[in-house]
This record gives structure tokens, sequence and C-alpha cells, in this order.
């Protein structure tokens, strides 16, 4: 695990290269981030696979089943509220729906929050994370938003993890990072 030097304090974030990321060299677009958004991976996930195996088969299907260069994420949080790098962050995400993701920063919680619940580990490392990004990116907390804010007919990032954005306690506890 390394650290990644944010302006707002260092995070404990496994990179790419402990997971067995393949080395991408093109088809990247670069961007400035600007937003930071919510997304959980959809497919239900109890840890029957080692993270670093279930980044690298998602790296795999992103590339072979969709059209892009790499993981579509730039952040992702295990079962256990653990951070691993996705795809680097200056260059533009991707997602399976119709909005553009050009100046997001993607975080993805593995699961699927429809069905599963969200572990109160999961939700610290969600707030440091965006607290983290928001004081390094200047992006205000009040704009934090997930992928149902900007497609209101997906579930992403499902009932169970929305709702802490919906109740507000999610960016609460980002703003309480950043004071």
């Amino acid at each position: 695990m390394s650290k990644i030097e944010f302006e707002f304090a260092p995070l404990n974030i496994h990179p790419r290269e402990e997971w067995g990321s393949l080395n991408i060299e093109s088809g990247y677009s670069q961007h400035e981030i600007k937003y930071v958004t919510l997304h959980h991976s959809g497919v239900v996930y109890k840890g029957d696979k080692p993270t670093p195996e279930h980044l690298r088969n998602l790296q795999n299907w992103s590339r072979s089943e969709r059209p892009w260069p790499d993981i579509p994420y730039h952040f992702l949080i295990d079962l256990q509220g653990e951070i691993w790098e996705g795809r680097p962050l200056q260059y533009k995400g991707d997602t399976y729906t119709e909005y553009d993701p050009t100046s997001h920063a993607l975080i993805s919680v593995l699961g699927n929050y429809e069905e599963q619940e969200i572990s109160p580990g999961q939700l610290e490392s969600i707030a440091d994370l965006m607290a983290a990004l928001c004081k390094t990116f200047s992006v205000n907390p009040d704009e934090i938003r997930s992928h149902k804010d900007y497609v209101p007919s997906t579930l992403c990032p499902g009932k169970n993890l929305y709702a802490h954005l919906q109740n507000g306690s999610l960016i609460a506890e980002v703003k309480k990072r950043l004071r």
C-alpha cells in the first residue's frame, strides 16, 4: 500500500501495481477534475475473490466487452473500506450510461447496493476520499453527486448507498473532514 498525497491529507490507497493492472498506454482522454461522483459496481460482491483478482477481471471486462481502454473508475472501495487506485485521475473515466464523465472523479464501491448493505468502514473511506478530492480540486462538497443524479433511470449507486447522499449524512461527514 502506498500513500497518495492529496493537498488535504495522505490516504492509504492501494496502487494499480498492487492489483496487477495492465499498463495502458493509449485510448485515454485527459481532463481536469471539477466534480466528484459516486457509483457502485452493480454486481453483488461478497469478497469471494480477492480484491486484486476482482479488479483485474473488471479491467479485462472493460477492455473486451466495452470500448474502454481501462477500468472505468478512478477509485474503488472494497468490502473492508480499502481504497484501490483505478484509472489515473488525469484521464476521463467511463460509465455504462449516457452521462459524460468528463471532469468527474469517479468513485465506485464494489458491490450492488440495491441488494447489499454499505458498511461503516466503507462510508468512512468514501468520506475520506471525497474530502481529499474536494480539497485538492476545489470541489464544493455540496456539489457531490451520484450516477443516479445525472441519469435518474439508473439504480446506481443503489438505494442502500444512495440513501447516505439523499439524507445528507455523507456530505456532512465530508464537510466535517474539511473543517
